[in-house]
């Protein structure tokens, strides 16, 4: 996410140290946003797979919490292990507890209603 435009690793300004030229960084708004709802869409399908999983294993009470809370946890570190190489600060600005709580409730509501609908499915019709 890094601009390669902005020459940030070159010699820099007249008179800078290079410690100056080291701590500056470029993000593009448009890549970051880029970069944000990419996410949301992989958490987003979470949710879904995992209400999935939840209802037709028959998960009640706060099994499906843990359930929840576990594959959630398992997705965000998967994604900041294998999409941006263990490096969260080049894909976003977030902090540790911004990355992992962001859009929870969305993903929990997604969650709650796939669960819901294949429990009913499978095991009471």
């Amino acid at each position: 996410m890094m601009d390669p435009m902005a020459n940030l690793d070159g010699g820099g300004a007249p008179g800078a140290s290079k410690d100056d030229v080291d701590s500056k960084d470029a993000f593009d708004p448009m890549v970051l946003r880029l970069n944000l709802n990419r996410i949301d869409q992989i958490r987003s399908y979470m949710g879904i797979v995992s209400g999935c999983v939840a209802g037709i294993g028959g998960l009640t009470g706060l099994e499906g919490l843990v359930c929840f809370v576990v594959l959630h946890l398992l997705v965000a570190f998967s994604i900041w292990a294998f999409k941006m190489n263990f490096n969260l600060k080049a894909y976003s600005r977030q902090s540790w507890m911004g990355y992992l709580t962001t859009n929870v409730q969305q993903c929990a509501l997604s969650f709650m209603l796939f669960w819901t609908l294949f429990y009913g499915l499978v095991y009471l019709f």
